[in-house]
């Protein structure tokens, strides 16, 4: 005899059984998208200053600059003598104690000075007479007297001076001249009875 199969009620669950061990890890995934690129970070403090550098080694030497004042010529009047003015003017020869440049050169009779360099130029000249004079000196240039240069007294002088600055082209000639009144100058003997300077400054 065969009984019928009758399942009888489910019984309740049994306790969870342990954790099993991890499994191995898996395969890397692949890389994802680069993120936004984040704000930029704040400067941070400047470093201390470096040792200082070893000097370089000196350049050579430049070239030598041009040197205006090698154009500077004297003449004097040393040995006196005497000098007969006319009203237009006479020249004074400067014959002796003669420094004259290339740049500057003499006529025969030392009374006119020629300038072979143009530039600006000071010109100074003394005269020393033994008597007082009422006559006057001044620079020529080119055969004309320059009033800046003039001294021409309202009373007798025995000695005259003056000095200018002047822009000579090259070829000017210049002189020193006594003009003013007929008379006589007797200039100093054994010493500078006349002198003239002629310095270029540029």
């Amino acid at each position: 005899m065969q009984f019928p199969n009758i399942n009888g009620p489910t019984g309740a669950t049994g306790a969870t059984g342990s954790t099993g061990a991890t499994g191995g890890v898996g395969a890397t995934g692949a890389t994802g998208a680069t993120g936004a690129t984040g704000p930029t970070g704040a400067t941070g403090v400047t470093g201390a200053t470096g040792a200082t550098g070893a000097t370089g080694a000196t350049g050579p030497v430049g070239p030598t600059g041009t040197n205006n004042t090698a154009t500077t010529a004297f003449a004097a009047n040393e040995t006196g003598g005497t000098i007969n003015v006319a009203v237009l003017g006479t020249l004074v020869s400067l014959p002796d104690s003669q420094i004259l440049p290339a740049g500057i050169t003499a006529n025969p009779g030392n009374d006119t000075f020629t300038v072979n360099v143009t530039g600006r130029y000071r010109i100074s000249y003394h005269v020393n007479a033994t008597v007082t004079l009422g006559m006057g000196t001044r620079i020529v240039v080119n055969g004309t007297g320059l009033t800046q240069s003039t001294v021409l007294p309202l009373i007798s002088l025995s000695n005259f001076s003056n000095e200018i600055l002047i822009n000579l082209a090259a070829g000017d000639t210049v002189s020193l001249q006594l003009f003013g009144i007929l008379g006589t100058a007797i200039l100093f003997t054994d010493s500078v009875g006349a002198s003239l300077m002629i310095m270029r400054l540029s």
